[in-house]
């Protein structure tokens, strides 16, 4: 009795293979009968009922609502990211306009003072530009008017070459004091909306 114990207590399957025969075993039938299957209890009794395994187009659709949920997650994660990104820099703006401004007549201080400085260097390299204009002419007048050795004409044509060198630097100096003026501008009006933005006008963030 005790040796027929363990065969009484096996767990019998009954299933129904692709041709409709049912089939009644103690080892679960093989996954590829892909219908549903009943296990009974030793009386013969349905004790639980399998489901049938999935369809490989099943599974293909199952694979494909994970991949999709996954791409989900991924894009509310990077939007979460986004947003504390931008959290974070609105608080180190408001951080740095408050450190920098008590007002935003200081910005408008700060800006003029700084264009003084621009107006300054352009009105600088326009006296000199001046001069070396007068040197090059003086140069050109003594080309022109030369008869003397080949050494001395060949004296002016260097000194001529070294003076429009020198032109052609003061004259990209002021185009670079002018783009100054102008990033200057831009960045002293910008400073101006994000003041009255966030510290006059705060937003609203309820």
């Amino acid at each position: 009795m005790l040796l027929l114990a363990p065969a009484l207590e096996a767990q019998i399957y009954r299933w129904v293979d692709d041709a409709g025969v049912t089939h009644f075993s103690t080892s679960p039938p093989p996954e590829s009968a892909g219908r549903e299957r009943t296990v009974l209890d030793r009386s013969g009794r349905p004790r639980e009922v399998l489901p049938a395994p999935p369809t490989a187009e099943e599974r293909e659709e199952e694979a494909r609502r994970q991949e999709l949920e996954r791409l989900e997650a991924e894009q509310r994660a990077g939007e979460e990211a986004r947003r504390q990104a931008e959290a974070a820099e609105l608080r180190q703006r408001v951080r740095q306009l408050r450190q920098s401004y008590s007002s935003i007549e200081d910005i408008l201080e700060e800006r003029d003072r700084r264009l003084a400085v621009v107006e300054n260097n352009l009105t600088l390299s326009a006296g000199q530009m001046e001069t070396l204009r007068r040197e090059r002419d003086r140069v050109t007048g003594q080309i022109d008017r030369h008869t003397g050795n080949a050494q001395t004409l060949e004296r002016y044509q260097r000194e001529l070459a070294d003076l429009d060198r020198r032109l052609q630097r003061e004259s990209a100096h002021q185009d670079r004091q002018r783009e100054m003026g102008a990033e200057i501008e831009a960045a002293a009006q910008k400073d101006i909306d994000d003041y009255q933005r966030l510290l006059v006008s705060p937003p609203d963030t309820r």
